[in-house]
């Protein structure tokens, strides 16, 4: 009967908890970042910072190191990140309140290094195109004789061309005759927006490599319940540079007692013995278009829990559902 009586004044201090987090009248109760459609490289995008502040309030947007005053910014991003943080800070003057929200936005690109024709291997001493996808092509006399229709970088510096290179196609298409080791790198094109004040847009990148990527799983091929065993995924590709590294399990995710996952090495400790658990390694690199994979198929053995360790599991599980019904009784 106690619990049953209190009851009125837990709800009342539940209001009020309510209230005070909703926000006293005059306080900022909402707040938010707006805007319409996707934000693409080369293009502007206006953003709306909202907030039911009071009329005369200061709005300051930062962003990438820069500041901007008013309640609306309009920005075009140039392609070199796939997101921004944007923050806006609203500051009532009259009451010295002031209060931040922030929004991570995601960048589309419509320019990308990609190989002609698509589904080219590059492979060392054979001739290959380099393109510069999605740059405006045709007449340009229309723009400035200073404008550079496409400008191309490799590792972050303007491509020299060698012997073995030339630009073809008003600079869209980087040509090797014959590649070397050397030719390897990672390639941006750097071009403009038609119709848009020739904003410049820089691509998405291309890993160019000549090497071939083995993967392999090291670890037991059997594992035993409550014991730790490891697994590392072994690549020719240098992890976070040529290749990110992931982990898949297509027949079901490990059970067990303890599991981790830090980039190419997993540890996993079963619990379920007599069964199969199939773990696959996937080495990619998505701007190359180029992936590899391992599979390692290992076996749980031996016996199942001992009678004290199945009396504590039983006991935990009872546990579980005692409080879950006194949460739905109080409720």
């Amino acid at each position: 009967m106690r619990d049953i009586a209190m009851k009125p004044y837990w709800r009342s201090l539940y209001c009020v908890l309510l209230v005070a987090l909703i926000g006293a009248p005059g306080l900022e109760a909402w707040d938010q970042i707006s805007w319409t459609g996707e934000v693409t490289a080369g293009f502007s995008t206006t953003f709306t910072c909202s907030s039911s502040c009071h009329p005369n309030c200061i709005y300051t947007w930062s962003f990438e190191g820069h500041t901007v005053n008013g309640s609306t910014l309009t920005w075009t991003p140039d392609g070199l990140d796939k997101t921004v943080e944007l923050k806006c800070n609203v500051l009532n003057p009259e009451t010295g309140v002031s209060s931040s929200m922030t929004s991570i936005v995601e960048i589309k690109n419509r320019v990308s290094v990609q190989l002609s024709p698509p589904n080219t291997v590059p492979s060392l001493n054979q001739p290959l195109d380099v393109v510069c996808h999605g740059a405006p092509s045709g007449d340009h006399s229309r723009l400035s004789h200073q404008v550079n229709q496409v400008v191309w970088y490799k590792n972050g510096q303007k491509v020299t061309l060698r012997e073995n290179m030339q630009l073809l196609q008003d600079n869209l298409t980087l040509h090797f005759d014959l590649t070397l080791p050397s030719d390897a790198g990672f390639y941006l094109c750097k071009t403009y927006v038609p119709m848009v004040q020739e904003t410049r847009v820089f691509s998405l990148g291309y890993l160019l490599s000549f090497d071939p990527w083995n993967v392999s799983i090291d670890g037991p091929d059997t594992v035993f319940p409550g014991k730790l065993s490891k697994f590392t995924c072994l690549t020719s590709c240098t992890i976070n540079v040529d290749c990110t590294v992931r982990w898949q399990f297509r027949l079901g995710f490990p059970i067990g007692s303890y599991f981790s996952v830090h980039e190419n090495e997993l540890k996993w400790t079963p619990s379920i013995p007599g069964t199969f658990q199939n773990l696959t390694c996937v080495a990619e690199n998505a701007a190359v278009g180029r992936s590899a994979e391992a599979t390692k198929m290992v076996e749980v053995k031996g016996i199942p829990l001992s009678g004290s360790e199945a009396v504590q599991l039983s006991g935990l599980l009872a546990m579980i559902v005692g409080l879950g019904l006194l949460l739905l009784f109080q409720s």
